[in-house]
């Protein structure tokens, strides 16, 4: 069983969101030049090179495939020994699930947004609530909240 998910959870951004990032990189960037501060200015470089390669990043389209013994996200499998329970997160605006969240026996959650029809999701999850259960909903720290509202 096959599922195709984005790499890690797509965010849909306005064209907005994009000038503003630029115009306050530019902006650290000219102030730290006036002010002889190099090392902002290095940091900052580092920071948008950050941000522009997880953007990249994220929109790649992966599969996550089931198997017997694992479940294969991408290239790398992980035995269902190692993941503890899934959770879908469904979007009350567009009234359709748009994550899954895998939680593995440490508690970490990796979220994947879904890039596939309607009845290959559901059969997927199906199957895959045959390996492990699947929660209702799950505790976030505030951190992973506020990176979420603001859509990072």
């Amino acid at each position: 069983m096959e599922l195709k998910v984005y790499n890690w959870e797509h965010f849909e951004r306005d064209r907005t969101r994009y000038i503003v990032f630029l115009m306050i990189v530019l902006l650290v960037i000219i102030l730290s030049i006036l002010s002889n501060n190099i090392v902002w200015w290095i940091f900052v470089l580092l920071i948008s090179g950050w941000y522009i390669f997880y953007l990249t990043k994220v929109d790649d389209t992966i599969s996550m495939v089931i198997w017997t013994n694992s479940l294969q996200i991408d290239n790398i499998a992980f035995s269902w020994s190692s993941l503890k329970w899934f959770v879908l997160e469904y979007h009350l605006q567009k009234e359709k699930i748009y994550n899954i969240v895998i939680i593995d026996d440490k508690n970490n959650a990796k979220i994947f947004t879904l890039n596939d029809t309607n009845e290959n999701i559901q059969n997927f999850v199906e199957e895959l609530n045959n390996y492990i259960p699947m929660l209702e909903k799950y505790d976030q720290w505030t951190l992973d909240k506020f990176l979420r509202k603001i859509k990072l």
